[in-house]
Order: C-alpha cells, then structure tokens, then sequence
C-alpha cells in the first residue's frame, strides 16, 4: 500500500497541500480507487492541520460507511483543535462500533479537560469505571548496561529516585532560564497551576531522559521509547534540554522517532 505510506508522511510531517494533491491524482491521472485506508489518511491529514470542517465532509461523502479508524481519525483531531460539537459527534459513533475501546473515552475526556469542562470530564470517567474500561497507563524505558530502566509519571520506585528528582529541578531551573514555559493546559486533572507545573515536571520520559544523561557517558546518545504519544510539554522540553547538555537524545514514541539536537527536533514539531 505504497499510496497510504505517502499519504500518511504528508499527514505526519504537515504536508497537507501535497498530501490533497497526491489523493487528487490516484483516480485523476493514475487510475487508482482510493479504499478506506485512503480515506482515513486524508481524514487525519486534514484534521491535523485544523481543517475539520474539510475532514468531516470528505468522511460523509465517501463512497462507504466510515469505519471506527475514519470517526477516530476525526475525534483525535477535534481533541487537539478543541472542536467539542464534532469531537462529541464523534465519539457518539465509536461508542456506538467499539464501546469498549478505552482510547476512545480518553481521547473525549482529553477534549473536555482541555476547555475546563471538569463536570463532562467527571461523568465521562465515572461511565469508564462503570463500564469496567481502564486507561492504557504511560510509561517511558531507558536501557543502561544492557538493563531496561522503566518509569511511570512521578515514579517512585526506580532506587535512583532521589537522584534523578534532584537532576530534574537543576533542569528545570536552566529550562526556565532558556524560555520554556510548562503548557499546563495539557494537565487534565482539575487541580492549581502550581501542582500542574509539578505534574508535568515529573511525566515518564522527563525522568527516563534525566536517568540517561546521569548515566550514559557523555558524547553516546540517550535513547529512550515511550508507550504513548509523547505530550507537547515534554517535546519542547526535550528540545530545551538537547541544547543544555549538548547531546543527542533519540526517543521513540507510539507515533515516531524524534532526534533532539541542539534546541530542535527532525519532525519539526509536527508529530
């Protein structure tokens, strides 16, 4: 499926002209019937890029019912655009095809902490409980001397705690000297600011990073891998923290591989 490859890259690195303009031409200049998986290419490059109103449109009028990957393709955009009427639309359909797939909720609920709607929020997790679905839980990995270093958001098991903490608030201290300022409108939980700014200070892949450059020789590259899509606070973080200590630092997440080198990442924020 040559065609989908394309098609994803143009979504994934925001080539979203060149990505209509490959689609146009399938059927236009090489024959080519564009399938569903097309389709939910084109659905998440156009809702990536905040055009959901394109999205949603190209979704109603294809030549097929939508599929759960066509209404999640949309609800995923709607989360990050904050489209609360068509992300709800959304979400309507995947309860109604997978109403056990716990991705789903949290990506509504996501939706409704992000525009401080705690009571949705609320009512949202209290039917995941009562349905029995449970959050895919986040984590970040680290190897050293062929030993896997897992950690969890604000772990507090790994021995080298203390150790890795004391680093992060050296870190933080040059990260805020360097211009970062923490997006607490990523902290989904309704809480102060200030607990916030310490929620995101400690997420898996900020200690996993800490842990690799306390322990990984200087002038080797840190690698680590996430479970999940690594968040935007880490992200602009880790681009921060690359041009501090002058290292490259290669973390895989659920979607790509990004290479933090001097103050920037290769997929140039776009992910």
């Amino acid at each position: 499926m040559f065609q989908v490859g394309v098609l994803s890259a143009c979504s994934h690195t925001g080539m979203t002209d060149r990505g209509t303009e490959y689609f146009d031409a399938m059927n236009k200049d090489y024959g080519i019937t564009p399938n569903p998986r097309h389709y939910n290419c084109m659905i998440d490059l156009l809702g990536r890029a905040g055009r959901l109103e394109e999205a949603h449109n190209l979704l109603k009028n294809m030549p097929f019912e939508p599929d759960a990957a066509s209404w999640g393709a949309l609800l995923g955009s709607s989360q990050i655009h904050g489209y609360t009427e068509l992300g709800e639309k959304a979400a309507e359909m995947l309860f109604n095809m997978e109403p056990h797939n716990a991705g789903m909720y949290v990506l509504l609920s996501n939706l409704y902490a992000g525009l401080g709607k705690w009571v949705e929020v609320g009512k949202l997790r209290l039917k995941m409980r009562q349905l029995g679905i449970q959050k895919i839980p986040g984590y970040s990995w680290v190897e050293v001397q062929n030993k896997i270093h897992t950690f969890t958001v604000g772990d507090c098991l790994h021995p080298e705690k203390d150790r890795i903490y004391a680093y992060l608030e050296e870190l933080d201290l040059k990260l805020t000297q360097e211009g970062h300022v923490p997006l607490v409108k990523l902290v989904l939980h309704d809480v102060e600011e200030e607990e916030k700014k310490r929620m995101l200070k400690y997420h898996s892949e900020k200690l996993a990073v800490a842990f690799g450059i306390l322990t990984i020789p200087s002038g080797r590259p840190i690698r680590v891998m996430k479970n999940l899509r690594m968040c935007e606070d880490c992200h602009n973080a880790i681009k921060h923290i690359s041009k501090i200590i002058g290292r490259l630092i290669i973390l895989r997440d659920s979607h790509r591989f990004h290479y933090f080198s001097e103050g920037i990442c290769s997929c140039e924020d776009y992910w």
